[in-house]
């Protein structure tokens, strides 16, 4: 009988450490990202409560469905497990399983209503079912629980940026960046809140800080742009929207903006270059576009070419008075006879009674004849 007693107690004894050292490579296995190696061994074990392990070996690799059938019967298995159950609504959380993550979520609430993180999860999945007052709500708890949240003070902040709430998105900002510094998030929604402001000067400054920290983008750079042209800083204006149309060269809405920057530098070769890319990339030309090319040729002293954009100008909206006008004026400013000048501010006046220009017109006119009858009148030597 004490044999019996021996060989069983060695078999179990021999059987624990078999199980133990099965567990102990499997973790050493998922520690060196050996996940696929560790479900394999695990799977063909024949070990008891490996359902944790493999949970979270299949969550690794992205098996979601084998992931969540393991949490489950890790769960069954250990039912006030609460690290068990906060590991489960994460993925529930990740694969849009909205519904019973909230389940979980709330459950684990009432095990522990200290703990930051149950509010944040639960807020992420009401954020994502559209019930945003609910999903504020346990933010702010998450918050109130933890100053240094960065996640949930983000979230916070972000509905105050888009509610307008600049008072109360200045003070998380600030309490958000005081215990991390290096945030590019909140850097990123206190550029954008001042740049709503219109206060540029400032707004550039945390832009800036933006791309210190490495973050670089369209959105930002187009930003700086915009700002550097509102403080009359045109060549770091050009700068910043040439990085922009890095990210996306046939934006023919950059590429005009630039153009534009570049006439303000009076760099007219640039601007035609890029103002002519502009109109070239739209399927629907603007007049107004237009009519800021023929602008750019006139600097260039090339006022044949002008008077081809301005009609098309005119031909995209028949209405643009400045386009009118202009197209009269650059005319008169290489035709050679003068009764041909006169005529075609004769013809304009006629045709726009009612234009703005119609006086600046009429004076044009008039100096035009009296440069004509001085011409005629003027003695032949």
């Amino acid at each position: 009988m004490i044999r019996i007693f021996i060989i069983a107690l060695i078999l179990i004894t021999f059987k624990t450490e078999a199980q133990s050292s099965v567990l102990s490579v499997s973790d050493s296995l998922m520690a060196n990202g050996n996940f696929s190696k560790a479900i394999v061994l695990l799977e063909n074990s024949n070990i008891e409560n490996t359902s944790y392990r493999l949970a979270k070996a299949y969550n690794a690799i992205g098996n979601y469905d084998k992931a969540i059938l393991n949490f489950k019967n890790a769960i069954e298995n250990s039912p006030e497990n609460t690290l068990l159950q906060y590991e489960y609504g994460k993925l529930l959380s990740k694969v849009k399983n909205n519904v019973e993550a909230v389940i979980i979520f709330n459950n684990l609430k009432v095990t522990d209503n200290t703990n930051p993180n149950y509010y944040y999860e639960l807020g992420v999945v009401l954020e994502r079912l559209k019930k945003t007052k609910e999903a504020q709500d346990n933010f702010e708890t998450t918050y109130k629980l933890d100053k240094t949240h960065q996640k949930a003070i983000y979230k916070l902040a972000k509905h105050s940026l888009k509610s307008k709430a600049f008072e109360r998105l200045d003070t998380l900002i600030t309490v958000g960046l005081n215990s991390y510094p290096k945030n590019a998030a909140l850097t990123n929604l206190k550029a954008q809140s001042l740049y709503l402001l219109q206060d540029y000067t400032k707004a550039i400054v945390w832009f800036e800080k933006l791309l210190e920290l490495g973050e670089r983008s369209q959105f930002i750079f187009e930003k700086l742009s915009f700002a550097y042209r509102k403080d009359l800083e045109y060549k770091k204006a050009i700068e910043n929207m040439e990085q922009a149309l890095l990210f996306d060269p046939k934006n023919a809405e950059n590429l005009y903006r630039l153009g534009g920057l570049y006439q303000l530098v009076k760099d007219y070769k640039n601007a035609k270059k890029y103002i002519k890319r502009s109109l070239e990339i739209l399927d629907v030309p603007l007049g107004t576009e237009y009519r800021k090319l023929a602008t750019v040729y006139n600097r260039l002293e090339k006022p044949q070419v002008a008077v081809k954009y301005f009609k098309k100008a005119l031909k995209e909206n028949p209405d643009d008075e400045f386009a009118k006008f202009y197209l009269v004026t650059t005319k008169a400013s290489y035709y050679k006879d003068m009764q041909s000048k006169i005529e075609l501010f004769d013809v304009y006046i006629k045709n726009n009674p009612e234009s703005m220009f119609v006086e600046y017109a009429k004076r044009e006119r008039l100096k035009l004849k009296q440069e004509a009858f001085l011409d005629v009148e003027e003695p032949k030597n």
